[in-house]
């Protein structure tokens, strides 16, 4: 817990700081990277769950689209515009914004640091990132999904520190509402599975009652989604032969390596596309730009396109209304992207050390250090979103599916990560009286949490504009 005034009243000004930017970029944006708003409308009119057929978006789980469509006819606005509509779906996400904002301090303020700023830097990380702020602000199903994975993690972070029955029953209920959601949450509930049976694995004693817990939860997960009928999985098994559905078609297996033609984007080939980090080139050009005919080779790499992503808003250079011309903003982006390897380099060297101490303690069968791990919980998620995203790019390979939003929904794992890292430097900062190593550190969070303000300001001014002239 806080204890600081000071620390406190920081708290409370980066919470309302990341309140009102949402807001603010609710109040004037009317676009969002699909349109939702139609898989609601086939609801309220039909009065039933549509099928992947009747819409581009219909294949999706239908939890915030059911959640859309009922505020909506609460609201009277059924016949209204889609433009005027997805100002409901945006405000249903900002009030869920609120919610996993929560929930993310509670779970910061429980782990053992040794420096309260460390967890008001990894707060503010979190709530400003300008990446996650753009997606909480628009009306699609991502927020959902984020949310109900984060507090599932939490609840099963809960649970591991206290086995009482009421957590993992709501680290369960809120696993099948994130895949209710989005299908991607589904690596949630695979990453606590994984951690209830290293539990098993090296405990002791009770081995048989933490098996079934396992196995239980598993199951439970399984079955809890088949007969939800936001899911709609038994149906799209007896109309499409498979329980999970795309809208596009997996893309042939990529060469090992080859020439890129001018204007490639998306995996083109393996080792261009998974065993390369391009920063020089995209520090030259640092925005997404499919459309152009000129080699922008940062456009073909996987892991430059998921860091771009995860660090500025104006990186993805949609939807319409949030897409730019010119060089006017790049320095503002490579000023990001350049302090932005600071915090990324943090959650990898946290991941590595937290997979070490895992496998230790499998090998070992040490309970002590797989409880300090929670059983390697967030290891695994972390480790399950990666690969996730990593497949799914592998088969449907277009830069439009290499997106940051999708491992958001492990984004408590990522901030435990660094916190962990964070906590090893302030400590090896103190023991060798090498202070100016968390000074520095410190220094350049609040100089990128600055930046990140002004990446997000930039976009709500230039919709505000577009806004004002249009309607005064």
């Amino acid at each position: 817990m806080l204890r600081s005034r000071k620390t406190k009243i920081l708290l409370g000004l980066i919470f309302v700081l990341s309140i009102g930017l949402r807001l603010a970029l609710v109040a004037f944006n009317r676009e969002a990277n699909d349109a939702h708003e139609t898989v609601a409308n086939l609801i309220i009119q039909s009065r039933e769950l549509p099928q992947k057929d009747a819409c581009w978006e219909c294949f999706q789980p239908k939890l915030f689209h059911y959640v859309f469509a009922r505020v909506l006819m609460i609201a009277g606005l059924e016949e209204n515009p889609g433009y005027q509509q997805n100002i409901i779906g945006q405000l249903i996400n900002f009030f869920a914004s609120i919610a996993f904002l929560i929930v993310t301090w509670l779970f910061i303020d429980e782990i053992p640091l040794m420096d309260e700023k460390i967890k008001l830097l990894t707060f503010a990380l979190v709530g400003l990132n300008p990446n996650l702020l753009g997606i909480n602000s628009q009306a699609t199903n991502d927020t959902f999904a984020i949310l109900f994975s984060s507090v599932s993690l939490f609840f099963a972070y809960e649970y591991f520190l206290q086995p009482k029955t009421r957590f993992i029953v709501l680290s369960l209920l809120f696993a099948t509402s994130g895949i209710a959601s989005k299908t991607n949450a589904w690596v949630t509930a695979i990453a606590i599975f994984i951690a209830l049976l290293i539990r098993t694995w090296v405990s002791n004693e009770r081995k048989q009652k933490f098996s079934i817990i396992a196995i239980g939860f598993l199951l439970a997960t399984i079955t809890l989604s088949l007969l939800n009928p936001l899911d709609q999985y038994i149906d799209n098994f007896q109309d499409y032969n498979s329980f999970v559905l795309m809208n596009i078609n997996r893309d042939p297996f990529p060469h090992f390596t080859g020439e890129l033609s001018s204007g490639a984007s998306g995996i083109w080939y393996i080792q261009d596309g998974f065993l390369t980090f391009k920063f020089l080139d995209l520090l030259k050009h640092p925005r997404l730009d499919p459309n152009t005919q000129e080699l922008l080779p940062h456009q073909t790499s996987f892991w430059t396109v998921l860091y771009g992503r995860s660090q500025s808003i104006h990186f993805d250079n949609a939807p319409p209304a949030w897409s730019t011309t010119g060089e006017t903003l790049f320095n503002l982006t490579r000023g990001v992207f350049l302090l932005g390897l600071i915090p990324t380099a943090m959650i990898i060297f946290g991941f590595f050390r937290e997979a070490i101490f895992v496998g230790k303690s499998l090998i070992r069968k040490d309970v002590l250090l797989a409880r300090a791990t929670s059983y390697g919980l967030f290891a695994a998620t972390a480790a399950g979103y990666i690969m996730f995203q990593m497949l799914y790019s592998f088969q449907y390979r277009s830069v439009t599916v290499i997106k940051a939003i999708f491992i958001f929904p492990a984004i408590l794992a990522f901030a435990y990560l660094f916190l962990n890292a964070a906590n090893s430097l302030y400590g090896f900062s103190s023991a060798s009286g090498k202070r100016w190593l968390s000074l520095m550190f410190e220094i350049v969070i609040v100089v990128l949490l600055m930046l990140y303000v002004v990446d997000i300001s930039t976009l709500i001014i230039d919709l505000a504009q577009v806004y004002i002239n249009k309607h005064f």
